[in-house]
């Protein structure tokens, strides 16, 4: 054969078609992309699995009682709770709050709690006397948040003041004569947060409440408790420790915790 057949026919067995070449390309780009997508799809799922399990909602659970327990919770201030306005603040030598509410699984678990509070031996505005009339008022605490071993918290959405009739009245008063009075009615907090901590070594196990709330409503009926019109700039903070307990009389503690 002439050797410039030869080498045509050898340069000919060589070179691809162009539009073979161009089909190679393009599959070689779908498997790159397939891959790609596939990476970016299991990472996606794993987040998704990670922040599932941090915002997992994680209710209060009670120790050694089986479905339908009746079980009351207490709780006592650790650190005074104040109720603050820019005229100043509430604050109470006791603030008590209680619960009643049967568990929900064989776990013990209590999703919601209805918490009736009291306050006694307050003084308000500067003034070394004031009575706080709660008024049938609760505060409802839905299902907690988990944000890490033993400890919950619960956002605004989460927290509610509930009143059937009257607002709670703060009425501080000089030489036994009311100086006016403050109403703060049924509402969500605007922002802050309540945060439920387990209590180590405690035997049988408590928790504590820790309250950090902001924006909340209130109107008054002039002097330091405010004008009428709604004001939304008052806070309230205090720590308690809360107790579980299987009867009405409280000797029968149980321990509960944040799991």
């Amino acid at each position: 054969m002439p050797r410039y057949f030869l080498s045509r026919s050898l340069s000919a067995s060589r070179t691809r078609p162009k539009w073979r070449v161009r089909g190679i390309n393009k599959e070689i780009k779908m498997i790159r992309n397939y891959k790609a997508f596939g990476l970016a799809l299991v990472a996606m799922l794993a987040l998704g699995a990670f922040v599932a399990q941090a915002a997992s909602a994680k209710p209060l659970t009670v120790e050694g009682v089986a479905t339908g327990t009746t079980i009351h919770i207490t709780a006592d201030q650790e650190t005074a709770h104040k109720f603050t306005t820019p005229n100043g603040s509430v604050s109470c030598t006791t603030a008590s709050f209680d619960a009643t509410k049967a568990t929900e699984t064989a776990a013990g678990a209590i999703s919601e709690l209805t918490v009736a509070p009291t306050y006694t031996g307050c003084t308000a505005f500067g003034f070394a006397s004031a009575h706080v009339a709660v008024n049938g008022c609760t505060y409802t605490l839905t299902t907690p948040t988990s944000i890490g071993v033993g400890v919950v918290t619960w956002h605004p959405s989460q927290i509610h003041i509930d009143c059937p009739t009257k607002p709670i009245e703060i009425t501080p008063t000089s030489f036994g004569v009311s100086v006016c009075t403050q109403s703060v009615g049924a509402q969500t907090p605007t922002s802050g947060h309540i945060v439920g901590r387990n209590v180590e070594k405690s035997n049988p196990m408590d928790v504590t409440l820790e309250v950090t709330l902001s924006g909340l409503h209130y109107t008054g009926s002039g002097s330091v408790c405010g004008n009428s019109e709604t004001h939304s700039d008052a806070t309230y903070s205090g720590n308690s420790t809360g107790k579980c307990y299987k009867n009405a009389a409280h000797t029968e503690q149980v321990g509960c915790t944040f799991s």
